[in-house]
């Protein structure tokens, strides 16, 4: 495996408490398996929590890499219609300050004016991060993939005025619409 090759988006079976089930693997699998490989750094992007995030990085750190603080958030564009559109975006916190920033969303995430049957933020509140948040497009459940041309729009905003801190995400999966997602 390449030594540059970082993982963080990685869900453990921490992500089942708030979608359907994803993983069966225990957090710590990983970390021992991603030591094995000699990986430098490591980072879970759990859906819609940071379950565990401290007993995580003591871990990480612990096996000699370095923590990546992450999570796949879902976003709505609008807190007041109860929707569930529910779109994946995947937020990394790039220093100390976007950890505390990214907790703060993840905590805002499970009020109840924001929770429908997932935590969620809202499409403003993702546009108001600062640039201590590096924002990705997930999954074929996010956003570009899944949303609507107005709101894909808006978001695309979001990128291109932010590109110094956006990403996009591309996922290989031996899925019919993954492969047709990373065609276009």
């Amino acid at each position: 495996m390449s030594k540059n090759y970082v993982l963080y988006h990685v869900h453990s079976d921490l992500s089942n408490g708030v979608t359907n089930i994803d993983s069966i693997n225990k957090y710590y699998q990983y970390i021992d398996y991603a030591k094995s490989l000699g990986m430098k750094s490591f980072g879970f992007a759990e859906h819609g929590c940071i379950y565990e995030w401290k007993h995580k990085k003591d871990e990480i750190e612990k096996a000699g890499m370095k923590y990546i603080h992450a999570e796949e958030f879902y976003v709505t564009e609008e807190l007041s219609e109860k929707i569930r559109d529910n779109y994946h975006c995947v937020l990394i916190a790039k220093n100390g300050n976007g950890v505390e920033e990214l907790n703060k969303l993840s905590s805002i995430a499970f009020e109840e004016d924001h929770k429908y049957y997932h935590p969620r933020i809202s499409l403003k509140e993702l546009e108001e991060t600062s640039d201590n948040i590096i924002i990705t497009t997930a999954c074929v459940g996010g956003i570009l993939a899944k949303g609507d041309k107005a709101i894909q729009k808006r978001f695309l905003n979001l990128l291109i005025k932010n590109k110094h801190r956006c990403f996009l995400e591309v996922q290989h999966h031996n899925d019919a619409f993954q492969k047709n997602i990373i065609n276009i």
